[in-house]
C-alpha cells in the first residue's frame, strides 16, 4: 500500500513525539494526539513503523503508550546499561531480576485479572519474596536436563537464578538500612524493585508495600493479557507443582 507524503509526516510526527516521551495524553498535546485517531495514520503506526523498531503502540484509559518489544536492541534496555545501573559485574543477576519481574507481574495479573480484569490493589515485599523463594526451591528439585530444557524454552538461565540465590543471606533484624542491604534476600529484592520504581512502574511503601501504578496497570494489563503469553509464565511457574 502506498502513503501519500501529508500522511507520512503526521505519522511520523506522532510516532516521534511518542518514542522520547514514552506516553502522552490528550490534555499534553490534543492535536498532536487526535492523529492517532485517523485510520490512515494509525496503519502507518501499526504497519510500518512498529514493525521496523520493534516497539508497540497502546491506546488505554486515554493514554498512548511507546512500549520496546523484549528483543528491542535500540529504545529498550541493554543488558550493559542494567548492569551498570545495578553495579552488576555479570548477566546472573539480571537473569534473577527478570525472574522477580515475571513473578511479580503474574503475581499482580494472575486468577483475578483473568477474572475481573483488575489487578490486585497491593503486593507485600515479604510474600513476594516468598514466592520467589519457592519458585527457585522447586527449580532446584528438578533433573539437571530438564532445567535446561525449561531454560532454553523460557530463555531464563534458571541455573543462574538458583546460584543468585544461593549467594544470598536471610535478612535479620540488625539489619538498619534494609535498601542497602545487597546481600541479603530482602534488600537485593528491593534493589531490583527499585529500578521499576524508578521507572514509576511502580511504587514501594515504607519498604514493605508494593502497588502499581496507572502506567504499570495499562502497559502490563494491556500486553499480559495475550493468553498465550500468560500460559508461557504459568507454566514456567508451576513447573514441579
Amino acid at each position: 500500500m502506498e502513503y501519500n507524503r501529508d500522511l507520512l509526516i503526521k505519522a511520523y510526527k506522532l510516532y516521534q513525539a511518542l518514542m522520547f516521551k514514552g506516553e502522552m495524553t490528550r490534555k499534553e498535546d490534543p492535536e498532536l494526539f487526535a492523529l492517532y485517531f485517523d485510520l490512515d495514520v494509525r496503519d502507518i503506526l501499526h504497519s510500518v513503523f512498529q514493525p521496523v523498531d520493534k516497539a508497540r503502540i497502546f491506546y488505554v484509559n486515554n493514554t498512548l503508550y511507546f512500549v520496546p518489544d523484549t528483543d528491542n536492541d535500540i529504545f529498550a534496555y541493554r543488558n550493559e546499561e542494567l548492569r551498570e545501573y545495578f553495579g552488576f559485574k555479570a548477566n546472573n543477576q539480571l537473569y534473577f531480576a527478570q525472574f522477580v519481574w515475571i513473578n511479580l507481574i503474574s503475581e499482580f495479573f494472575g486468577e483475578q485479572f483473568m477474572i475481573t480484569g483488575e489487578p490486585r490493589s497491593f503486593m507485600r515485599v515479604d510474600d513476594l519474596l516468598l514466592t520467589v523463594k519457592e519458585q527457585i526451591e522447586k527449580f532446584r528439585k528438578l533433573p539437571e536436563d530438564r532445567l535446561i530444557e525449561l531454560s532454553t524454552e523460557h530463555q531464563l538461565n534458571l541455573t543462574a537464578l538458583i546460584e543468585v540465590w544461593q549467594g544470598l543471606s536471610e535478612v535479620t533484624d540488625k539489619v538498619k538500612e534494609i535498601r542497602k542491604a545487597h546481600k541479603r534476600d530482602y534488600g537485593f529484592l528491593l534493589k531490583i524493585l527499585g529500578f521499576l520504581e524508578k521507572e514509576k512502574l511502580l511504587i514501594i511503601k515504607d519498604n514493605e508495600e508494593i502497588t502499581l501504578t496507572g502506567k504499570m496497570k495499562d502497559i502490563a494489563g494491556t500486553y499480559y493479557h495475550q493468553e498465550t503469553r500468560i500460559n508461557e509464565i504459568k507454566n514456567l511457574l508451576n513447573e514441579g507443582n
